[in-house]
């Protein structure tokens, strides 16, 4: 049951974010993205099935993942002006891996909160400022690729549910709350719509992450 209600969750959050994005513009689609709509029923699952305490060390997860999230937003939204979707993906993946393992071995979650809401308020601080508006570079989105991005973001969620259970439920909440979303949304949007587009969303999800992380860690103290 649990695995089938993440995966469900999972592409319907990439359905709505595309109609948004599509109806309103990127920037409220990045900031669907940035909130914890997938990270909350797993922590709530976890306390169900497994008890109080495994859910409070997968929170302190979600709360170290904070910062792969904004090393994300940032490295993406500032590397889609320069770079094709591909290798902007790879480059911000990297970094955003890197930032997982740093958050994983650390062993104060404040201490991570903190190294997270530092780089999200450098990141929108140092923001460049968008350049003059011109005709939009979109294309026309077809179904089938909704489609593959919903089925992109589904796989992913059984494979890291299998994986954090040999790892445990504090690398299960760093798992949970890894990118992943983003990280199919961002190209996509930056093929079909532009970078420009990329960056709005990107740093609109990034805004997002003090809110989040606030949230997640009240959720965490009061487990």
């Amino acid at each position: 049951m649990e695995i089938l209600l993440r995966t469900a969750l999972a592409p319907c959050l990439v359905l709505l974010v595309s109609a948004v994005a599509r109806r309103s513009g990127p920037r409220p689609g990045g900031l669907l993205l940035g909130l914890p709509m997938t990270s909350v029923p797993f922590v709530m699952l976890l306390w169900l099935n497994t008890g109080i305490e495994t859910a409070a060390r997968a929170a302190r997860g979600l709360v170290a993942a904070q910062l792969a999230v904004a090393c994300f937003c940032l490295a993406y939204g500032r590397l889609a002006p320069a770079l094709r979707p591909a290798r902007a993906l790879l480059v911000a993946l990297a970094g955003t891996a890197a930032a997982a393992v740093a958050a994983a071995t650390c062993p104060n979650v404040w201490l991570t909160a903190a190294a997270a809401l530092a780089v999200t308020c450098a990141g929108l601080g140092t923001w460049p400022a968008p350049p003059p508006a011109g005709r939009p570079s979109t294309r026309v989105r077809r179904g089938r690729e909704v489609g593959t991005r919903m089925a992109v973001s589904a796989a992913t969620v059984p494979l890291a549910l299998t994986a954090a259970r040999a790892l445990g439920p504090f690398a299960a909440g760093v798992l949970a709350a890894f990118p992943v979303l983003l990280a199919v949304m961002a190209p996509a949007v930056h093929r079909t719509t532009g970078a420009q587009a990329a960056a709005v969303m990107m740093r609109a999800a990034l805004t997002v992450v003090p809110g989040t992380l606030a949230f997640l860690l009240l959720l965490c103290t009061a487990l």
